[in-house]
Order: structure tokens, then C-alpha cells, then sequence
């Protein structure tokens, strides 16, 4: 069947795999919805021609009837956007709960409730107490065949901003990935060749003690052979996966839940350390760019959000240490920790808006890391997402 809300082809009829709306509360709201309204509901009209105790019983009777419906249309709690809210049964605590979960966004009726789609599906696992959990939830571990990194939701249909490096194949990385593989290579040539050396010898030893020995070496020998070669293997699996990977099969973005989206397109930035993937998915939770970026001085609080040393979804803070430019290009300095598995994860403020795109840190320095500023995105990107 076809979802009445997003249009998404199923077998089942309870529940969009693509977009999680329920199908009878769906429907539910519709039928509600359609609801006449106060200004449309046609109230009995006494005849014209009534008289006396006739008459007065006819007033009478709908006075009563229009002043049960107004007193009945207010007594309905209203939510934002002027729904009106579903009177339940349930105890006090729980009615509030259910009240809560129909607010809708600010920016329009049409747009998704909060506790739809990929954005309520993340928010039930995980519930976000504060902003800077709310970010954590829109960002995501990204993972190739050549390393990894951390992106974030930048829009609610699915695209997703990360580093260059983190989706790029590096080809100084494979070089040097290549050049590890040959020089392992040739180490265990030539271990073999001194091993056949030493066995050869082994046959005209006569003491029993000292044959033991060598025997003895050789067998360590063997199994720091075998362990050697087999991360050789490792390298190998690793460089012909480089070579063969392809960004539609082989990138793979994971969510907070652990759950995996193929990627639809990538697209990346020739000039900054900027890339731009999209996802198929409804009402993904994202981050909004701050509209005020003069507060944004030096001893301004920021957080980092990543996957540092693969420890997904970290959120750790620091200030803006600074602003410095290298080869044209601005960069925002932070003392916020950017660790490998950080690149291409969100640097927000305590309102969790976004301030930039953490991209690199200093060599044999602490404390010194760099994240491109969000203008940068949309000066690449810009066509792409819309008006933000």
C-alpha cells in the first residue's frame, strides 16, 4: 500500500517503514479535521411564525444547543497552530503527556509534529533533555573504507554536512598504505629465507639440548610469522577495498541508534574542507545555524559533537580561542578537544546553535583545533539547501 502521508510503496498496513506515521492516528486526525467548524455548523432557527408557548420553548431550545456547543468547542485544551487537542480519558499526567506530543513546529501546519519520522523515531531512543542533546541526536558517525569521521543533519529531508577528508578518498593515504604492504612483503621474503637457512642447519646439530633450542626459536619464529602476515592481510583487504570502494556502496552513515542510511549523493567542495551527502529519510532531526554571530567573541562557550577514537555521539566543550586565516581561508580556533573521529561533526553554541564545521587540529599541540565557519557552507552549498 501506498503511505497517505509521504507517498512510501509497503506491505504493511499499520505503520510507514519510511516515515513511522500510524495509519489509524492518521486517519483519526483527518476525520477530526474535517470536523465542521463553529462558523459552520448550521444551528436550528426557530420558525418565523412561532408564537407563545411554542415560540418561547424554540428559543429556548436553541439557546441551550448554541450555548452547549461554544461551551463545548472551550473547553478543548488548543495546541500550537490552532489544533485543537484530543480529549483523553487518561489520568492528568498522562493527558499533559499526550497534549505535549501533538505540539506542532512553529513554522507552519504543514509542517511534520516533532514526534514524527527519523526526528521522533531518534528522540524515543534517546530523549533530549537540553540543546546540546537535541544536536547529538541530528549528528552522525560516518564510515569508510579508509577511516572515519562524525557529519550532522543540516535540513529535515536528509542532507548532511561533513569534511572532504572524511568522504575523499586520500591518495597519499593509499600511497602510503601501498608502500606498508610492499615493505611487510618483502620483510616476510625475507624471514622465509632465513628460516629455510636454519632448518637446513638444524639437520646436522647433534646435541640434543642445543637442537631443541633452535627448534623451540623456530616455533616462536613461526607464530610471530603467522600474526605478522596476517596484518599484512589486513592492510591488503583494507588497500583493495580503497581501490574498488565506490561513495554510493561503501559510505555508510550511522545514527544514534546504531542504525545505518545509504547515502544518495555526495557531493564535495573544491575550495574549503567542506562535503555535502544526502540520505532518504522524513523529518530528520537537524541543526539550525545561529542567526546572531556577533556574540560569538573570544571566551565565547562552544561544544564539539563526534566520535573521537570511535566513542560515537561524544559532546565535549571548550571557547573560541580565536579566528585565524590560512591560504585565503578563515578558520574558527577552539580549545574544544577535536580528536581523530571528530572531523566533519557540528561546533555549537549553549543554545545549540551551529557556529561551524570542526575540520583539523595542530600538531604536537593540545588544546589547538580549527572548524570551518557555516558560512563557508552555504557559499558551497547554498543551492542545495534551500534559504537557511
Amino acid at each position: 500500500m501506498n503511505c497517505p502521508k509521504c507517498g512510501h510503496v509497503q506491505a504493511g498496513a499499520q505503520e510507514c517503514e519510511r516515515c513511522g506515521v500510524l495509519f489509524a492516528r492518521l486517519q483519526k486526525k483527518e476525520e477530526e479535521q474535517g470536523a465542521p467548524s463553529q462558523s459552520e455548523l448550521e444551528l436550528p432557527v426557530a420558525p418565523q411564525k412561532a408564537s407563545g408557548v411554542a415560540g418561547w420553548v424554540v428559543a429556548l431550545l436553541v439557546g441551550v444547543l448554541a450555548g452547549w456547543y461554544v461551551f463545548g468547542q472551550q473547553q478543548k485544551p488548543v495546541v500550537n497552530g490552532g489544533q485543537p487537542a484530543v480529549v483523553s480519558s487518561l489520568e492528568p499526567e498522562q493527558a499533559r503527556n499526550n497534549v505535549s506530543r501533538m505540539i506542532v513546529r512553529q513554522d507552519g501546519p504543514d509542517q511534520p509534529q516533532v514526534n514524527e519520522g527519523l526526528a521522533g523515531k531518534l528522540a524515543a531512543a534517546f530523549p533530549a533533555g537540553n540543546a546540546l542533546e537535541q544536536a547529538r541526536n541530528a549528528t552522525v558517525f560516518i564510515k569508510t573504507p579508509w577511516g572515519s569521521g562524525s557529519g550532522f543533519f543540516v535540513t529535515a529531508n536528509g542532507y548532511i554536512i561533513t569534511n572532504r577528508h572524511v568522504v575523499e578518498v586520500d591518495a597519499a593515504q593509499r600511497k602510503t598504505l601501498k608502500d606498508e604492504v610492499d615493505k611487510m612483503g618483502a620483510e616476510l621474503e625475507r624471514d622465509q629465507r632465513n628460516r629455510a637457512v636454519v632448518e637446513r642447519q638444524l639437520a646436522t646439530i647433534r646435541d640434543a639440548g642445543m637442537r631443541q633450542q633452535v627448534e623451540e626459536s623456530l616455533q616462536r619464529g613461526q607464530e610471530a610469522r603467522e600474526k605478522y602476515s596476517a596484518l599484512r592481510q589486513e592492510k591488503i583487504d583494507q588497500l583493495q577495498r580503497i581501490e574498488r570502494s565506490s561513495w554510493s556502496a561503501d559510505i555508510k552513515v550511522i545514527l544514534i541508534d546504531g542504525s545505518e542510511l545509504p547515502v544518495q549523493s555526495l557531493k564535495m567542495s573544491d575550495r574549503t574542507d567542506l562535503a555535502l551527502l544526502s540520505v532518504d529519510c522524513y523529518n530528520a532531526p537537524f541543526i539550525q545555524p545561529v542567526t546572531d554571530s556577533h556574540h560569538l567573541g573570544q571566551g565565547q562557550k562552544v561544544y564539539s559533537i563526534g566520535s573521537p577514537m570511535g566513542l560515537r555521539h561524544t559532546v565535549t566543550g571548550g571557547i573560541i580561542s580565536g579566528y585565524r586565516e590560512h591560504k585565503g581561508r578563515k578558520f574558527i580556533q577552539t580549545d574544544a578537544p577535536i580528536n581523530p573521529g571528530n572531523s566533519g561533526g557540528p561546533l555549537i553554541d549553549e543554545q545549540g546553535g551551529l557556529i561551524g564545521i570542526n575540520t583539523m587540529v595542530l600538531r604536537d599541540a593540545q588544546g589547538i583545533g580549527f572548524a570551518v565557519p557555516f558560512q563557508e557552507v552555504k557559499t558551497e552549498f547554498g543551492q542545495y539547501l534551500g534559504g537557511m
